[in-house]
């Protein structure tokens, strides 16, 4: 069985193509459009320049998915639709210009699928903390014995939080300084949060990929970046962009991450002020995320109660 899926976020709009033979899923085709949606975003609107970009972006992608001859195609958005005045609106647009309905996921759900999704990939401490950063948003799941515990959605993916501070490309030490008084205050809203003593976290999605490659690139390491476990220090020392070696650094990122450049440095932040917080010492990334949970927990799913 062939199915399509097509992630409308914030930073990137993208359609991957699976196989699943009822056991186990490989990916056929994966395209990506950078479309940073949230741009077309003024006070808390998304303009109609926005919405018919997007409409352009999710119809050349629809046509991709037919040409693979996908028995399913299923459209979700996140962050990019859901936290946006217009949101119903929006929605409406889309669907009625592209034809197709589009699954609006809300916080919870876009927290529980990334964990889904990431432990069908990864072996899971006793307990940690999932943290899958968005363009828009950031989903952070506490996990326990293979499970799901408190979950929680912030309004700060690496994408804004770059937009909101910083005036260049890369942000200077001040706007670091903001970015990471942003990121402390979102993080305090999450009670639940704020109580654990956690060592092991689990990034999810591209930006936390971007943080592992960074480091690849830094220290010339071949080991795939699934493989690898980061501590605290090496993160806290990825998330400080030094503008005293600014060319250098620039370069480095350029030359491993030229697509994440602008948001490698507020997705490391992110995660450096998580680790900080709940004292944690393991970082590794999943190679799987939300668009798989969604497919495993929601697409199939609903394929197997349609078969009864």
């Amino acid at each position: 069985m062939r199915l399509g899926v097509i992630d409308l976020g914030s930073n990137t709009i993208r359609l991957v193509v699976y196989q699943w033979n009822g056991q186990s899923l490989e990916v056929l085709e994966n395209v990506k459009h950078h479309t940073r949606n949230i741009k077309f975003v003024r006070h808390a609107l998304m303009s109609k320049e926005g919405l018919d970009y997007i409409v352009s972006s999710v119809k050349e992608l629809m046509v991709i998915a037919r040409a693979y001859d996908v028995d399913h195609l299923h459209i979700f958005a996140t962050a990019s639709l859901r936290n946006i005045k217009n949101s119903d609106d929006a929605v409406s647009y889309i669907e009625n210009e592209i034809e197709h309905v589009i699954d609006l996921l809300n916080g919870d759900e876009e927290s529980l699928f990334g964990f889904e999704g990431m432990r069908r990939t990864v072996s899971l401490p006793l307990e940690g903390l999932s943290v899958d950063i968005g363009g828009a948003s950031t989903e952070i799941t506490y996990f326990k014995n293979n499970k799901a515990v408190f979950m929680g959605s912030l309004p700060m993916g690496s994408l804004n939080l770059f937009i909101q501070h910083v005036h260049n490309v890369m942000p200077t030490e001040s706007e670091q300084f903001l970015i990471r008084l942003d990121v402390q205050n979102h993080l305090e809203s999450l009670v639940w949060l704020n109580q654990l003593k956690v060592n092991s976290v689990i990034g999810i999605g591209g930006s936390a990929r971007a943080i592992m490659r960074l480091h690849q690139a830094k220290y010339d390491i071949n080991t795939s970046i699934y493989d690898i476990h980061l501590s605290k220090q090496r993160v806290s020392e990825l998330a400080n962009f030094n503008m005293d070696q600014r060319d250098m650094e620039t370069r480095l990122i350029l030359k491993a991450i030229p697509d994440r450049m602008t948001t490698v440095i507020p997705g490391a932040i992110i995660i450096d002020e998580i680790m900080n917080l709940i004292h944690a010492d393991d970082y590794a990334v999943s190679l799987y995320g939300v668009r798989e949970g969604y497919l495993f927990n929601r697409i199939l799913k609903d394929i197997e109660m349609a078969k009864q």
